[in-house]
């Protein structure tokens, strides 16, 4: 199947704590997932970050525990996409 969302991060969560597996996410998160994993005992399942600027999408594997995606998706913070390149144009 076609997905026209790119990988931009993908997380994979085991007994040994929490591994990146693809890109660069932002320190803050990865510390939060990490905190949140052993908050509710997580020990499985992956989360793959989607998209750039605001249309990232946090997405998580069948095998990730309902009970931690809502605390994820709240200390998450989508990543903002560049300016509009506007802003004051020089006059004279």
């Amino acid at each position: 199947m076609f997905d026209r969302f790119r990988l931009t991060y993908r997380l994979r969560l085991d007994a040994t704590g929490v591994h990146v597996t693809v890109g660069k996410p932002p320190a803050r998160f990865l510390n939060a997932v990490q905190d949140i994993a052993a908050l509710h005992g997580i020990d499985r399942g992956t989360i793959d970050c989607k998209g750039a600027g605001r249309h990232a999408r946090l997405r998580f594997s069948d095998d990730f525990p309902e009970r931690g995606r809502q605390a994820i998706r709240n200390v998450w913070t989508p990543p903002t996409g560049p300016g509009s390149g506007g802003g004051m144009r020089a006059s004279g």
